[in-house]
């Protein structure tokens, strides 16, 4: 896997906005300004990392550079991340048309909501529920260090 480093990541044209070096990218961590992190795989991005200093974002793309899967972390100071919200898509066969997508939004005292929509039949379906949320929990990224934070299973 390679890292390459921009202003941001545009899901539309599926490519990146102002791309600079790694010393850039480095300048703008330690300043916490913010910057994308484009992980490829096979020259194709896989996990694009946006870090702010209030938050981080991980998207997860497919082969056809589709994001179907985002986490967005919340910094809670200490260096801590919690999983605030994610977002799953699913899209009609190879194309960028969405099938249905889901949203789950957490809090910290183990609050779930729950938001599945169907775009074929305009159904939307939710639901809240409680559970431990351990695993939503994380550590702000040093730099170049981003792969603990592109976990698909929480």
């Amino acid at each position: 896997m390679k890292i390459y480093y921009c202003d941001e990541w545009s899901d539309i044209k599926k490519k990146p906005w102002n791309l600079f070096d790694e010393h850039t990218a480095f300048l703008y961590h330690q300043n916490k300004q913010s910057y994308t992190a484009v992980i490829t795989e096979d020259e194709k991005p896989k996990y694009i990392v946006n870090v702010t200093s209030g938050w981080v974002s991980v998207g997860f793309y497919d082969e056809v550079i589709r994001k179907y899967l985002n986490y967005d972390f919340e910094v809670l100071g200490n260096g801590k991340l919690f999983l605030r919200t994610v977002m799953f898509w699913e899209y009609e066969e190879d194309t960028d048309k969405e099938e249905s997508s889901l949203i789950l939004g957490y809090q910290e005292d183990g609050y779930i909501a729950m938001e599945k929509r169907d775009f074929k039949t305009d159904s939307v379906e939710e639901r809240e529920s409680r559970d431990s949320l351990e695993k939503n929990w994380d550590v702000f990224p040093e730099f170049g260090q981003y792969l603990h934070l592109c976990k698909e299973e929480r």
